[in-house]
């Protein structure tokens, strides 16, 4: 199995593991409240909140969570304030995960649409550890990058910014990567690189480092330093495979690099060759991706058939069959670093 493929399933797994298990609040002291998750609905029409009578209820406008329980035979029912809080236990919401497929997908509208309400309901407690507005802030930000609007993306870090007190160290890394993106779409490339490696070696957040790593690999591109950006694209699936919604932009990079390196002087490599088995896989494991339609323009007709073939046998085994071959992996850090500065 391809190692990209297996830390995709792992990821999988593991989210579907998480969502088996209820959400909580943790209080000061330790007290530990079950609540009720507001994204789940049950099936009636239109569809409403399922309520746990047991559970306790959120209410964000107010910043507060009540509970009722029932003490010899009498209802009693508890307030406390969010502020309180001083961790949250919450699995992965659906809508979060919907966004992130709507914006693999190309569909940074209706990713908004599914976003918005997370962030709004976990604005409450934004900083309180186990939280996931910052993730969804991410998933917007990913959105709004689809929609390469600088004015709104501007707004929204601008007032991500203002939220930026020094206590969150992983809030603020995620504001210079997204003020690094804008950089990079505005062509400032050589600045890019060198910030992107810079923020690299400071990093230790797999989701931002995978990141880093796709816009450094862009900017590499862009400047024509094809072996370079491969080294850089590469390192993507190799040391942050888990990290699966970035894989098809790394995959998409790594052969756009492969074709870049191609010419008479490197004929017996075959680039070409491999940059199209990289297409293939990109079509053939992620086919609803908005890269695995860029994907299919650059394959040769023969090939993004047979990728497209390979995609429906995986759909309909639900099984990842092993590459025939892979590329080598990336150069050393190192060597990663002073291909790209040069």
């Amino acid at each position: 199995m391809r190692p990209a493929v297996r830390s995709f399933l792992i990821a999988a797994l593991l989210c579907a593991a998480t969502q088996s298990f209820g959400q909580a609040l943790i209080f000061k002291g330790g007290e530990r409240w079950e609540v009720n998750d507001p994204f789940k609905m049950d099936t009636s029409v239109p569809p409403k909140p399922v309520n746990d009578p047991k559970k306790g209820t959120i209410s964000s406008l107010k910043g507060t969570v009540v509970r009722t329980i029932n003490s010899g035979g009498t209802d009693i029912e508890s307030t406390r304030k969010l502020t309180e809080v001083v961790s949250i236990i919450w699995p992965t919401v659906d809508k979060l995960t919907e966004a992130q497929l709507f914006v693999s997908r190309g569909e940074p509208s209706k990713a908004l649409d599914s976003i918005e309400p997370i962030i709004k309901f976990f604005d409450a407690f934004k900083k309180t550890p186990g939280s996931l507005w910052l993730k969804a802030s991410m998933v917007k930000l990913d959105a709004l990058d689809r929609l390469e609007n600088d004015a709104v993306i501007g707004a929204f870090l601008d007032n991500l910014e203002k939220n930026d007190d020094g206590s969150s160290p992983e809030l603020a890394n995620k504001i210079k990567l997204a003020r690094l993106m804008q950089r990079a779409r505005r062509g400032e490339h050589d600045t890019v690189i060198s910030e992107a490696t810079d923020l690299i070696t400071k990093m230790d957040d797999p989701d931002v480092l995978a990141r880093l790593h796709i816009v450094k690999g862009g900017s590499l591109l862009a400047t024509k330093k094809y072996e370079a950006a491969m080294n850089t694209y590469l390192r993507v699936p190799v040391f942050y495979g888990a990290q699966a919604e970035h894989l098809p932009k790394a995959m998409l990079g790594a052969a756009r690099s492969f074709r870049g390196m191609d010419s008479p002087a490197t004929k017996e490599q075959r680039l070409e060759e491999i940059s199209n088995r990289y297409l293939r896989d990109l079509i053939a494991t992620f086919p609803v991706s908005k890269e695995a339609e860029e994907a299919k323009k650059l394959l040769p007709k023969e090939d993004r058939l047979a990728a497209e073939a390979d995609a429906g046998k995986i759909k309909d085994a639900a099984v990842i069959p092993d590459a025939t071959a892979k590329p080598d992996a990336p150069k050393a850090d190192n060597a990663n670093n002073n291909d790209a500065n040069k």
